[in-house]
């Protein structure tokens, strides 16, 4: 199991070259930036306390079968208190980290995977998580019923209880990258107990969720304030943690103000992306920053007017000027030139996005236009300031043509998550393609079906490509696909990409915190405590 590295409160600014471990691991992280302090005090003194973290926005309900607690942002970040991790992602290398798992193996064609549990594991309501848990997740995640993004993950899969801390799957099909799919879609294992109660009593499990991670609930005030207790139980699987006793979110939903949130010690954690907001962490706090693939992003639906035209799609990225849409985005952020980072060894620079061109964006918005179908749409966000600014910079852009035209659609952080993420309700929409390791992460992005698909964007060429990921050898093969994918990106744009997604994580002084996991939006969340 990996132990997280402590963090001292000055920030030592490092780059590290993404490695490659075995095929799914070909890292995409340009950078981990963190301060490094190796006379952190032993366990024993790091022990209570408690931690406020200003977030975005804070969810209604968090349910292991229907919200990711791995690669997301708020729903994440609390949730990973609650259920802990199977596995997790190390951003860096892209490389699968067991945490409950004791072991988690392939057999020789990778049809069957054997995974094994650490022992003495409980649930926050004193029952084991055990196989027998992980199966009874699995099957809720797979049955129509259930309605989960991530039924496609888990149906087909045939499981084995061998014992108490064993399962054994049998996939459809082989599957080499499988390990990278629990993470991503089955990490966060549920109490069974808690939820069939609260089925059988007709209300909504993820209203009170009940997990093995470090923390349970206390009290919560959804969508805007989740106060966490420490899971009595947790000390059994790791002794002496949690090391805090209380850890609280609170709904912040402006970058600068979760900044000065921090600074002004009304809270010791924040997060934060790439930018001014960041650079003020980096230079006046603690920070850690990282930095996946993909970027800050515009998604098109490809399955409703005016974008289900790839005309519409190509003449409404050609207007636009990238970088000035990039710095209302995420002011100081870097401009991405392509879907992966230059040190990746998927980059190709034959493959980049495409320049602003006034003259073929108006011809095409003219061609449409003429046949009776001008670009006209909305754009659907949340509320915050910096998405007024975005959206103003839109605005003022699409103005300079003809026969095109913006309208806002702006709604709560979690009405816009609603209507854009589960219900893909919308015409164009504030969004970020983020990954640390091209599987499963870019692929949910751009398979049909894909738990992140947004756009509904379907291309033969793409499908065919990703077809063969389970099956690649050599991160030479993967690069032939990834080159398929960023061929057809470009000639499609489905989606518009614009500066560097970068997170940052700030803390306090007198925290020390791991290195944050997955898409680094958060440490283990167990190792969290004081000098």
């Amino acid at each position: 199991m990996s132990r997280g590295t402590t963090l001292g409160r000055s920030v030592v600014r490092h780059r590290r070259r993404a490695a490659v471990i075995g095929v799914a691991a070909a890292a995409l992280i340009g950078s981990v930036n963190v301060g490094v302090d190796a006379s952190a005090p032993p366990d024993q003194e790091r022990r209570g306390g408690s931690v406020t973290v200003a977030l975005n926005g804070p969810p209604l309900a968090i349910d292991p079968s229907l919200d990711r607690i791995s690669f997301s942002y708020g729903i994440a970040v609390v949730g990973a208190a609650i259920f802990g991790h199977l596995a997790y992602v190390e951003p860096t290398t892209g490389a699968v980290k067991l945490y409950f798992l004791e072991s988690l193996e392939p057999n020789e064609d990778a049809s069957v995977w054997t995974m094994r549990l650490h022992p003495n594991i409980k649930f926050s309501d004193g029952t084991p998580l055990d196989a027998e848990a992980i199966k009874y997740n699995i099957e809720r995640t797979a049955d129509p019923e259930t309605g989960s993004a991530f039924q496609g993950a888990a149906e087909g899969l045939e499981m084995t209880v061998i014992d108490d801390l064993t399962l054994e799957v049998a996939l459809p099909e082989p599957n080499r990258l499988w390990d990278a799919n629990v993470v991503a879609n089955l990490s966060a294992v549920g109490s069974p107990t808690a939820i069939q109660a609260a089925l059988d009593a007709g209300e909504v499990p993820g209203s009170n969720p009940v997990g093995a991670g470090p923390f349970m609930i206390d009290e919560w005030d959804p969508g805007a304030r989740v106060v966490l207790a420490a899971n009595p139980y947790f000390q059994d699987f790791e002794p002496g943690q949690p090391f805090l006793d209380e850890l609280i979110f609170e709904a912040v939903p402006d970058d600068q103000q979760r900044v000065n949130a921090v600074l002004s010690g009304a809270a010791q954690m924040s997060l934060v992306y790439f930018g001014s907001a960041a650079n003020e962490l980096l230079e006046n706090a603690n920070a850690v920053t990282t930095t996946p693939g993909g970027a800050n992003s515009i998604s098109l639906s490809t399955s409703r007017p005016p974008f289900d035209d790839v005309r519409a799609r190509r003449a409404l990225a050609l207007a636009l000027d990238r970088a000035a849409i990039g710095e209302a985005i995420n002011p100081g952020s870097p401009l991405m030139t392509g879907l992966f980072p230059e040190g990746s060894p998927f980059y190709n620079p034959e493959y980049t996005w495409p320049e602003q061109d006034h003259d073929e964006a108006q011809r095409l918005f003219d061609e449409l236009a003429a046949e009776g179908n001008p670009v006209e749409f909305t754009y659907t966000t949340n509320d915050s300031a910096t998405q007024r600014d975005v959206f103003d910079a839109l605005a003022a852009q699409l103005a300079e043509y003809d026969n095109v035209s913006i309208t806002a659609d702006v709604r709560t952080q979690n009405d816009y998550t609603l209507a854009t993420k589960v219900q893909h309700d919308f015409q164009t929409s504030a969004s970020c393609v983020c990954f640390t390791a091209p599987v499963p992460g870019l692929y949910d992005y751009l398979t049909p079906g894909g738990i992140e698909n947004y756009s509904d964007w379907e291309n033969e060429d793409v499908t065919a490509a990703l077809a063969g990921l389970s099956s690649v050898q050599s991160v030479e093969e993967q690069k032939a696909i990834w080159d398929v994918v960023q061929r057809e990106l470009v000639e499609e744009m489905p989606i518009l990409f614009f500066t560097s997604a970068g997170i940052t994580l700030g803390y306090a002084d007198g925290l020390l915190a791991p290195v944050p996991v997955n898409l680094g939006t958060y440490p283990i969340w167990a190792e969290v405590g004081y000098e």
